[in-house]
């Protein structure tokens, strides 16, 4: 059986992860924090084998990079899309302890199966953010050297393309067959990689920089 610490930025949301833990045969809630304060001594102190986190987009940083040493408590982050870029741009630097960034509407199911999962040491890849996960490890493992902007991944050029043309998301998802949450992570991500806060100042931007073929 699983022993799972969880942890979360509101008492709302803390009370639904404590739900969620109760609720499968496999898992046992050790414990549980409003807020990261003294949370690695509880951590220590319950023993626990994964952390269940909610946080708050304060503390994510924090939250990706505390205790990535190779004994450390692996660690389950629900985050919003909004947040999944930074979340990914981390995971690099913390891949000994982070063992899965799922959306924060995650089912039940998949939440719990994910906790199963990094117990046994695994990374998990949810459906709406594999693709992204994928990049942004591709991305970590080699130096570029190519200028501003030009680190789009293939999908993202053609997401950003299609941008272009004033498609919308949902129409973008029907035409490559993917889900409408994924293609806003892609979107965020873009955004991230333009500087820039909506579509058409991305759509300036990618045209300046040669990324959109008019």
């Amino acid at each position: 059986m699983v022993k799972v610490f969880v942890c979360a930025n509101s008492s709302v949301e803390l009370a639904r992860l404590e739900a969620l833990v109760r609720s499968s045969l496999s898992l046992r809630l050790v414990g549980s924090s409003l807020g990261r304060e003294g949370l690695d001594q509880q951590l220590a102190d319950t023993q626990s084998d994964v952390l269940l986190e909610r946080p708050s987009h304060v503390d994510l940083a924090e939250s990706i990079a505390s205790d990535s040493g190779p004994q450390a408590v692996a660690r389950v982050l629900l985050v919003n899309e909004q947040e999944l870029s930074e979340a990914l741009a981390l995971i690099q630097t913390v891949h000994s302890s982070l063992r899965g960034v799922l959306p924060n509407w995650a089912s039940q199911r998949e939440i719990q199966t994910a906790i199963e999962a990094a117990g046994a040491g695994l990374l998990v890849l949810h459906p709406d953010v594999a693709e992204l996960v994928v990049t942004a490890f591709s991305s970590s493992s080699r130096v570029s050297s190519t200028p501003f902007g030009q680190q789009l991944s293939p999908r993202e050029g053609e997401i950003l393309n299609m941008l272009a043309t004033g498609l919308g998301n949902k129409e973008i998802a029907w035409r490559l067959k993917i889900s409408e949450h994924t293609v806003k992570f892609h979107v965020t991500s873009i955004f991230n990689k333009l500087n820039v806060s909506n579509r058409a100042e991305a759509v300036a931007v990618g045209v300046r920089l040669g990324l959109i073929t008019l």
